[in-house]
């Protein structure tokens, strides 16, 4: 089997059989995230005001500049982000930090859920299963929630692992997640696979962590190991080696 890199040519598929632990991303990697977001566009304005006096327009410029925050600090703040984040969040709108938390909280934890399993990627319950068959482990580490994602999308993981949980606390492209994952599991870098969506965050925290990284997207950098889904993958590991 091979990927095509965006450039046109062909480069071999990594064979995930070597790998005794393979870690995934999950917003963008286990999930398409843009039939999601324009659900919950629709939906944040359609939805009235709640109590706190945040109006619809003001409630989407608030949760667009928490996430350009939250990208800001994950390049220079990357460890303990979440308190200043929001503090500075409050500086710039005048709402409450109590407020703000509820608001990102339900608008981008919780009502998204409902939406994740149409969403999800092809092959992904497919390639979960074929490498639980194998004995090999199945980690995902994000920047956000874990375990509820998971449980809508009908995905099990050996170890999930996020940045808000405070052993960690540290946002990507900070290996230090990666990093964890590996002193808990055992196994070795160049016996572990990353698989994101975004080269510069989940593939940059693979190269420092001295892991293997795929690309789970539509397109990617030159000569990049790529995957549109993970239909392929799934039969890779079903199938008799060569």
């Amino acid at each position: 089997m091979t990927l095509r890199s965006s450039s046109g040519g062909r480069r071999p598929a990594p064979d995930l059989r070597r790998y005794g632990l393979v870690v995934f991303d999950l917003d963008g990697t286990l999930y398409r995230q843009s039939p999601v977001r324009l659900g919950m566009m629709g939906e944040l304005l359609a939805t009235p005001p709640s109590n706190d006096g945040i109006g619809r327009l003001a409630r989407l410029r608030i949760l667009r500049r928490f996430r350009q925050l939250r990208e800001e600090f994950a390049l220079t703040l990357p460890t303990g982000f979440e308190r200043p984040l929001i503090e500075r969040l409050s500086a710039e709108t005048g709402i409450g930090e109590v407020a703000l938390r509820t608001l990102v909280d339900d608008w981008m934890e919780r009502r998204p859920l409902g939406r994740l399993r149409a969403a999800r990627v092809a092959g992904a319950a497919e390639l979960f299963a074929a490498l639980r068959a194998r004995g090999q482990q199945i980690a995902v580490w994000s920047d956000y929630a874990v375990r509820d994602k998971l449980a809508v999308l009908d995905l099990a993981a050996d170890h999930v692992l996020s940045a808000r949980d405070p052993e960690l606390a540290t946002l990507k492209p900070d290996p230090a997640g990666l990093l964890m994952l590996l002193r808990r599991t055992g196994f070795p870098a160049d016996a572990t696979l990353m698989i994101g969506d975004r080269d510069s965050h989940d593939g940059a925290a693979a190269r420092a962590a001295g892991v293997a990284f795929l690309l789970r997207a539509r397109r990617g950098p030159p000569g990049l190991p790529r995957v549109r889904d993970f239909r392929d993958l799934a039969k890779q590991l079903v199938e008799p080696s060569p």
